[in-house]
């Protein structure tokens, strides 16, 4: 049993840490990578409570199906123009993050 739970643990260690080094404030993006170098963006923002349900919303809008899975803020792109929708209050963290939807897409798995 205590194998067990070291193993467990050990396991969901790297996976927080898979998933702070992919979001680091610190990574680094190749530009050359971008879809897109210019874009219109439109920011849409909620009370912190609506987000999910404002991000589900738009998503159905625009032909998706939702996104199934908790989100902070998200982000809807295509070639000319962008759609971001996050809470009334928001860090730079999180904008940075769906600007970099707007310019480089599906950017999480590359």
């Amino acid at each position: 049993m205590r194998l067990l739970a070291f193993v467990l643990c050990l396991v969901s260690g790297l996976a927080q840490a898979q998933w702070t080094y992919d979001n680091s404030p610190e990574r680094k993006f190749d530009m050359s990578q971008n879809m897109t170098n210019r874009t219109t963006i439109e920011w849409k923002y909620v009370e912190a409570n609506q987000v999910q349900a404002a991000c589900e919303a738009e998503s159905r809008r625009v032909g998706n199906n939702g996104f199934g899975y908790g989100v902070m803020a998200c982000s809807f792109y295509w070639l000319d123009r962008c759609t971001i929708i996050t809470a009334r209050q928001v860090d730079m963290r999180t904008i940075g993050h769906e600007v970099m939807h707007c310019f480089q897409g599906p950017w999480h798995n590359k």
